[in-house]
């Protein structure tokens, strides 16, 4: 939800880990009520510092294990191929970047019950310890007693069913085995989320305006509804994507790609320096088809012409800067504008080759789709943020 921005930390199995603002704030929230509710008031070890320790070790831990939830997604995600563009944790939790969708439901259904399940083994193993392990009536033990249960909150949170918590990408998973459509599977959960938001809203506004037996509760309300007000935002953005995913698998490539003269065809010995003569001029959104003896052999960017230092700049052919139509996987003619955008993204390109029987067709690029969808292209796209 909080993906794309956030204070970057470090890293972890080559995975980015980053801090978005309102991590800090319930970290320290959750450090004073550890520090004020949990621990006992008679602890005022170390000139009274000791129960705020107590309190910042508790707080740590409990991240650390948010974060395993989170890492627990991105492994399983990788495991299937995906890319993995960072972790963020704020306060409502934490979310895994992920380059691109899942392709099969039992994928999806994998990727989405781990983080859940990776939470429940921590409350567990936190609670055993406990119980079992750490001595009674003692400070640790409040802690490690806390831990536990926050790590099997979070675990039933996130299982709740509705987009996009984890619960309700294990529904999407199971409607879309059962109908065989993500985007309806999508919409679907989407909207049981929306449900789930409005409930938490109503419940929330509730205890903070009455008095009923039935809004009373541990949960305080105000942060009741605030989950809730994010959980409808975030459904609603699901439905928009799904009805975008719907309305892309209706659009075919061969009905968008650009075919020459339009996409402009230049000649493979050309130097570049004279197909660009100023590299200031150049649109970032050029593309040209490479063609030799009349065939198109591949396809070049003004992006990769930007990037050449001088002496290639100068002295370079085309042929020695364009992609070749065998290095990239094509889109044929009838592949759906969905798998082109899932591509576009997967392999962070502006454009893909649109071949037919070994022929280069034309090529296919992020504006092309836009364009298709009624909407304006952003004049340079970033091809490295996150799907």
């Amino acid at each position: 939800m909080f993906g794309g921005g956030g204070i970057r930390v470090g890293r972890i199995l080559g995975i980015p880990i980053k801090l978005d603002l309102s991590f800090f704030l319930v970290f320290g929230l959750l450090v004073f009520l550890i520090a004020t509710q949990v621990l006992p008031e008679s602890l005022d070890g170390w000139g009274g510092a000791e129960r705020w320790v107590y309190g910042v070790i508790g707080g740590v831990v409990y991240f650390v294990s948010l974060l395993i939830h989170e890492l627990a997604h991105s492994l399983t995600a990788r495991r299937y191929g995906m890319d993995v563009s960072s972790i963020t944790l704020f306060f409502f939790g934490g979310v895994s970047v992920i380059r691109e969708d899942s392709h099969r439901p039992g994928q999806e259904f994998w990727i989405a019950i781990v983080g859940p399940l990776a939470s429940l083994l921590l409350g567990g193993g936190f609670l055993l310890l406990a119980l079992f392990a750490v001595p009674k009536d003692t400070t640790l033990n409040n802690v490690v007693f806390v831990l536990g249960i926050l790590n099997c909150f979070l675990a039933a949170f996130n299982m709740l069913p509705g987009f996009p918590l984890d619960g309700g990408r294990v529904m999407r998973s199971a409607i879309w085995r059962v109908t065989g459509s993500r985007h309806r599977a999508t919409r679907a959960s989407a909207r049981m989320g929306q449900l789930l938001g409005a409930v938490m809203i109503i419940y929330g506004i509730g205890g903070l305006l009455t008095d009923v037996a039935i809004f009373n509760s541990a949960f305080n309300p105000i942060w009741v509804a605030l989950v809730g007000f994010l959980l409808i935002t975030q459904a609603a953005q699901g439905v928009k994507a799904a009805e975008l995913e719907r309305d892309l698998s209706a659009l075919r490539v061969g009905e968008l790609m650009l075919k020459p003269p339009v996409a402009r065809t230049a000649e493979a010995d050309l130097l570049v320096h004279v197909l660009a003569p100023s590299r200031a001029q150049l649109d970032q959104q050029d593309v040209f088809i490479v063609a030799e003896d009349g065939t198109a052999v591949g396809i070049a960017s003004a992006v990769q012409i930007l990037l050449l230092d001088e002496e290639h700049y100068l002295n370079a052919r085309l042929r020695d800067i364009m992609i070749e139509a065998g290095q990239v996987q094509p889109l044929e003619p009838n592949s759906g504008a969905d798998e082109a955008l899932r591509r576009l993204q997967k392999e962070r390109t502006f454009v893909l080759p649109v071949v037919e029987r070994g022929r280069l067709l034309g090529i296919v690029g992020l504006e092309q789709i836009l364009k298709a969808l009624g909407q304006a292209p952003s004049p340079h796209p970033d091809p490295s943020s996150g799907a």
